[in-house]
C-alpha cells in the first residue's frame, strides 16, 4: 500500500465551547468528547471544501467515511468554559484510507493531539450488510490541496 504524505495542506479550525456535560467530575473535559469533537470537524472539513457527506454518498455511491483507526494523546487538560480550537487537516493518502490529524489548542498552548484513520467504502453488493474499501477519486485529494 502506497501512502502519500500531503503537500500542501489546508487547514480547518472548528471552535468548540466546553460545557458541563461535555466534562468529568474534576471539570476536566471527558475524553470520549475528543474523539466527537474530532468526527464533527472531519466533516465540517469536507463540507468547507464542498464536499457534503450526503452528496459524497449519491455522486459516488459509498456507503460513508468509517473509522478504521482513532488515536489520542492528551497533553494539557481543557476545563469547563474553555473556548478550544480544533485544527484538522488531512496528513495522509493512501489508495482507500486517509488520515486525518487533529491538534486540540486551548489559549494557544497544544492541549490534545489526535488522528482517524478513514475508509472509503461501499456495501458488498453481495451482501448489503457488508462494506468493501475501494479506491478514492483523484479528485477528492485535489479539494484539499
Amino acid at each position: 500500500m502506497d501512502v502519500i504524505i500531503a503537500r500542501s495542506m489546508k487547514t480547518y479550525q472548528h471552535k468548540v465551547v466546553v460545557h458541563w456535560g461535555d466534562t468529568d467530575p474534576a471539570r476536566i473535559v471527558f475524553y470520549p468528547n475528543y474523539f466527537e469533537w474530532f468526527d464533527q470537524s472531519t466533516r465540517l472539513f469536507f463540507d468547507s471544501v464542498g464536499l457534503q457527506w450526503e452528496k459524497l454518498m449519491e455522486k459516488y455511491g459509498i456507503s460513508g467515511l468509517p473509522i478504521v483507526e482513532a488515536k489520542a494523546r492528551f497533553l494539557a487538560p481543557c476545563m469547563f468554559g474553555n473556548e478550544i480550537v480544533i485544527e484538522t487537516q488531512i496528513s495522509e493518502w493512501s489508495d482507500k484510507t486517509f488520515k486525518v490529524s487533529h491538534v486540540v489548542l486551548n489559549r494557544g498552548i497544544r492541549a490534545v493531539e489526535g488522528y482517524e484513520i478513514r475508509a472509503w467504502t461501499q456495501h458488498r453488493p453481495e451482501d448489503p450488510n457488508r462494506l468493501k474499501v475501494i479506491s478514492i477519486p483523484p479528485e477528492i485529494r485535489t479539494a484539499f490541496e
